[in-house]
């Protein structure tokens, strides 16, 4: 009998849908009251392939001359500087003038209002490194030119080991004061499985980017209900054996949370929420772009915050195509104005449902770009990028972090082609979410173990 309850259950597994259980894990939920009412989102907008922040934000001052140096229109990778005037901000810090790309003019309404504000430089430091130290190998993080070793570094670096959790998770693990008694995990992707929202003790729970999360091939019919039901009631039942039971609480959890959530992410769109994502080129639709749709699923999940009986919400969206070896300026008008449009929307809803202080939305990418142009109109893989973070609660309108002088082979390039030695860690970025959040100056060291060696813990971004 137990030989085929293991045959089931891994059958079983095989036909839920993809990412219902992203890992094995203990979900982070207690039976105890949350220890406080209030609420905080945090929302990771991943840009997957390394996106070319170089052309996301581009001084609008004396300095365009370093960037004109190298990214000419005509060198097929650069943006004239008449092109920035729609979307152009001021470091109210420092009187320094930008622009951003100039697709994204919602985003630069936003960062004008002080609701968003650039991070400069950012990238996977495990320490504080100077170029020559970069140079000898001093402090380096390994893999850093890697898509995969520096998305997983991204969402949850670790120094020396292979990383099994996420920065998001770990934080997770730290806050379960504020979500025990919720009937879905705290953390959640709308982007597959990704390491960001797993922690050591809080499973993440993967839903799709558009509608609820089901069985594969499950249905409303007779036979389907009583093959369900049949299925709960398996795992229900003691096997004797650690392992198999173990799956079988995952399991039995996972259709857990999505018994609570698919009420929420199978009915009408909320008109909050369907008046934000507008489609911005005809107004009788609405925005559905992939990222828009997974914007809109973290807008429900928010929405029905108080039914789902959470108060700390941590979700990963993202968007591919950012992997620019050639064609850059075409696929960033495209993908920009994805970005822009959807991002946006979000930030609309927010406002619009009275919960812009409560939610913080930021984003990361694998790293950034060459300065240096290459042969087919692209660039390649290089090191520190530049982010926003916004919401309502996000000191805006300013920089975090040293901007690099755009000078190739100068004082910030860690190499010969404009890759920028970045001055500001992932660490000290998601220690300060995490710190507005809730988690503690003591717990942080298990979030970001890394973070220790830096001085300044806290950006003061939010």
């Amino acid at each position: 009998m137990n030989n085929d309850r293991r045959r089931f259950l891994r059958h079983t597994g095989a036909l839920t849908a993809a990412g219902l259980v992203g890992n094995l894990g203990t979900w982070a939920v207690e039976s105890a009251q949350a220890a406080s009412t209030d609420f905080r989102a945090a929302v990771c907008v991943f840009l997957f392939g390394g996106n070319d922040s170089n052309n996301m934000v581009i001084p609008n001052d004396a300095r365009y001359a370093d960037y004109a140096t190298v990214r000419t229109p005509a060198s097929n990778v650069g943006i004239a500087q008449a092109m920035l005037s729609g979307t152009a901000i001021t470091d109210k810090a420092t009187g320094d003038k930008y622009g951003l790309h100039p697709n994204l003019v919602n985003l630069s309404q936003i960062y004008n209002s002080n609701r968003m504000a650039v991070l400069a430089n950012v990238g996977t430091l495990l320490q504080p490194m100077t170029v020559a130290q970069y140079k000898a190998g001093t402090g380096r993080p390994p893999n850093l030119y890697s898509h995969s070793d520096q998305q997983v570094a991204w969402m949850g670096q670790l120094p020396n080991v292979v990383v099994r959790t996420g920065w998001g998770g770990r934080a997770a693990d730290k806050l379960k004061s504020y979500t025990s008694g919720a009937e879905v995990s705290p953390t959640i992707s709308v982007s597959g499985n990704q390491i960001f929202t797993v922690g050591g003790s809080t499973m993440p729970f993967v839903i799709p980017g558009n509608g609820g999360v089901n069985l594969s091939g499950q249905g409303s019919d007779a036979v389907s209900v009583a093959r369900y039901n049949a299925l709960r009631s398996l795992l229900a039942s003691a096997s004797g054996n650690q392992v198999v039971d173990g799956a079988a609480a995952v399991l039995g959890g996972a259709l857990d949370m999505s018994e609570a959530a698919n009420p929420v992410l199978t009915a009408t769109l909320p008109p909050v929420i369907s008046a934000a994502f507008v489609d911005p080129a005809d107004s009788t639709k609405q925005l559905n772009t992939s990222l828009a749709q997974q914007l809109k699923q973290v807008a429900r999940l928010i929405e029905a915050r108080s039914t789902l009986g959470l108060t700390r919400q941590f979700f990963f969206v993202s968007i591919g195509g950012f992997d620019n070896h050639s064609a850059l300026l075409t696929n960033q008008n495209n993908l920009y104005k994805q970005v822009d449009d959807a991002v946006g929307a979000f930030y609309d809803y927010t406002v619009n449902a009275g919960v812009a202080s409560q939610v913080t939305t930021f984003t990361a990418s694998d790293f950034n770009r060459t300065f240096i142009g290459n042969a087919n109109a692209g660039t390649d893989h290089a090191y520190g990028s530049h982010h926003f973070v916004l919401g309502g609660a996000v000191n805006g309108g300013r920089f975090y972090g040293t901007f690099p002088s755009l000078v190739v082979k100068g004082a910030d390039d860690a190499g010969t082609n404009g890759a920028w030695l970045p001055t500001t860690a992932v660490d000290q970025v998601g220690a300060t979410i995490a710190s507005w959040l809730g988690v503690t100056s003591t717990d942080l060291n298990y979030v970001f173990p890394n973070l220790a060696n830096f001085s300044t813990k806290n950006l003061g971004f939010v």
